[in-house]
């Protein structure tokens, strides 16, 4: 089997804007990319279907670039596809960003080609250890005219409506403050009870003292992990809060490489990996990561676009938790993934046994928001 061709497709849509502690998020987006076989197998892939707003429009001349160097290649070998466009391309490229974001959505286009070739599920190939995975409710975010009150009540829908058992909210916004953010952890706390899983997210935007200072506060009321405290690469930084800290430490959704994670677990720096298949080279390089996150007893709990990171994080014995942006986060995400995918009544959610992904865009929803 061999490439003849990959195209690129982007997406864009109103929808409200929210922000988290570094970042404002306006309108939803989405990349797509399609490989195509000799054999008519086509297989896809994306970059999207979460609340991050990335400068899509940029992404199609990566994949221009990336299309000469894959026609006549086998899409079945997808490890060394992602090796010679993402390693060897450092030099050119440099060692990750939009072009390993885009190397992503290429390397999944091509798992999905495998699997639908072999009549088998991207999950069964990678491991397929589990069927089921618990789930937790990504949002918690600042929006206009959102206070304490409505922060409960939309962490209690959660609860009570999709059935999550375990819930998110975000922390880190420089106007909130500590005291200010250690409000909004009360207030969730409060509204969902004691029995359910909680954890918060500052993304990014915190030095170690400020980290530490919330981490102090963290546990008071019970929550599960601390997500992305700071910077990705301060990773001494990292093994100093977790040393200190009786909140799990969980980040990693942004590394892009091994040899990153494997720093950040020299330095002893996270319980929870949060490795995201969108963001570091696709499947290949994620598996890599979780099997060494696997020798060194941390466990995974990935990031981003669940339909996408479903297929890993029920592969793996470790998998923890699979996370979940619901409509509320994108109202189109209601009707832009096929078949749409629903938390079971005890908050977890079952793998399809598809052949490849297992779920696929709605072409007749976003076809209504292409660019170009």
């Amino acid at each position: 089997m061999k490439i003849i061709d990959v195209v690129s497709e982007v997406f864009e849509w109103e929808r409200p804007g929210i922000w988290n502690g570094g970042h404002f998020y306006g309108p939803g987006r989405l990349h797509k990319v399609t490989v195509k076989t000799d054999e008519g197998i086509e297989g896809y892939g994306w970059n999207g279907g979460t609340a991050a707003e990335r400068p899509l429009a940029i992404f199609p001349p990566f994949v221009e670039y990336f299309r000469e160097l894959l026609i006549g290649r086998d899409p079945m070998d997808t490890r060394a596809i992602a090796h010679d466009l993402g390693e060897k391309h450092i030099k050119i490229l440099g060692p990750g960003g939009v072009n390993t974001q885009v190397l992503a959505a290429i390397n999944i286009a091509c798992w999905d080609i495998k699997g639908k070739s072999l009549g088998r599920s991207v999950h069964d190939l990678l491991g397929g250890v589990q069927n089921r995975i618990r789930t937790y409710i990504a949002g918690g975010y600042y929006a206009e005219g959102k206070g304490l009150e409505e922060l409960q009540e939309e962490v209690l829908f959660n609860v009570n409506e999709m059935h999550a058992g375990a819930v998110k909210i975000k922390i880190g916004d420089p106007n909130q403050g500590v005291a200010g953010d250690m409000k909004r952890v009360e207030a969730a706390r409060k509204a969902v009870g004691d029995d359910v899983v909680l954890m918060v997210d500052a993304n990014c935007a915190l030095d170690l003292g400020t980290s530490l200072e919330f981490s102090e506060e963290l546990q008071k009321f019970g929550v599960y992990w601390f997500e992305e405290p700071m910077p990705i690469h301060r990773y001494k930084e990292h093994g100093t809060l977790k040393a200190a800290s009786d909140v799990k430490i969980a980040t990693g959704e942004n590394g892009y490489h091994l040899s990153h994670f494997e720093t950040l677990m020299d330095h002893n720096g996270a319980d929870i990996l949060n490795v995201d298949v969108t963001i570091c080279p696709g499947y290949d390089i994620a598996k890599d990561i979780t099997d060494l996150a696997l020798e060194r007893g941390v466990s995974v709990a990935p990031h981003g676009c669940q339909e996408l990171q479903l297929p890993l994080a029920a592969a793996i014995p470790h998998g923890e938790f699979l996370e979940y942006y619901p409509v509320a986060v994108d109202p189109l995400r209601a009707d832009m993934f096929m078949p749409r995918m629903v938390p079971d009544d005890d908050g977890y959610v079952t793998v399809p046994d598809r052949p490849g992904i297992g779920f696929e865009l709605n072409m007749e929803v976003l076809n209504k928001y292409k660019v170009g």
